[in-house]
């Protein structure tokens, strides 16, 4: 059982006239974790709508209620998870599957991707094949921060041999998308240590196996997911789980740091 806080800090030179902001913060109860508790607390705006987007993720859509420099957002609570061995299980939200193996803005064959998809193995059976294609990923594009950034694509980071997790799963996506393969982006946590720790929110891939339904692998760490990992959103690439967005209205310059603190 894990219980979590993440702080958004946005800074503003001059208080904006208006901002919004959309937020993927907050986790359902699903295969492998029970959402215990869970609050979204706002300093310096308000919610004001709360739905479930069409992968079925929790979105909330805030907007600023008074003129200040600065707004936080809190999101804090508990969550029980177990281990499902990487299985998230059946198709959970009404999009077909089809639409999981098309291209998006992040996920798009390139030359770099074009050549590295010549190295795939493709074995008979379709989970081998994705360990295989994790591991072939994971040797290629080394771990580095530094190199790539929110909005990099996985062509690019392909070309420059290194990225962090975001970029293994986009390329983990488009790569298993030009086979045929349903795939998906999933956005969360990762517990790295028994202790009290400062973490950072993680990011691995689900594909979809006939029999066995959407599968987990963490290619940065060449594991599955498993009771370590907390699940906030999933959706066709980062654009579609990015934990805060928005629109900011006014002059000045911005500045956002996050914070995420998991005992």
């Amino acid at each position: 059982m894990y219980c979590i806080e993440h702080k958004t800090f946005y800074k503003y030179s001059q208080s904006p006239k208006q901002a919004v902001q959309r937020m993927h913060l907050m986790p359902k109860s699903s295969s492998g974790q029970t959402v215990r508790e869970w609050i979204v607390d706002l300093e310096g705006s308000e919610v004001m709508l709360s739905c479930n987007d069409h992968h079925g993720n929790i979105v909330h859509i805030a907007a600023q209620t008074e003129a200040k420099s600065e707004i936080v957002i809190t999101a804090s609570g508990i969550v029980e998870t177990q281990n499902t061995s990487g299985v998230f299980g059946q198709h959970d939200n009404l999009l077909p599957l089809a639409v999981y193996k098309n291209d998006t803005h992040y996920c798009r064959m390139g030359p770099h991707l074009k050549s590295l998809a010549r190295e795939m193995t493709r074995e008979v059976d379709d989970v081998r094949f994705l360990h295989s294609l994790s591991e072939l990923i994971s040797q290629k594009i080394v771990y580095k921060k530094g190199y790539t950034d929110s909005l990099t694509p996985a062509d690019l980071s392909t070309s420059l041999g290194a990225g962090v997790c975001q970029d293994h799963v986009h390329i983990f996506l488009t790569l298993a998308r030009s086979v045929g393969i349903a795939a998906r982006y999933v956005s969360g946590y990762l517990v790295t240590d028994s202790k009290d720790s400062d973490t950072e929110s993680h990011a691995w891939a689900e594909a979809y196996v006939e029999g066995i339904g959407w599968t987990g692998f963490d290619i940065s760490n060449q594991i599955s997911p498993d009771e370590t990992y907390v699940r906030i959103a999933c959706g066709f690439d980062y654009s579609d789980v990015q934990p805060v967005s928005g629109l900011r209205f006014g002059d000045g310059e911005e500045t956002m740091t996050t914070q995420v603190i998991i005992q």
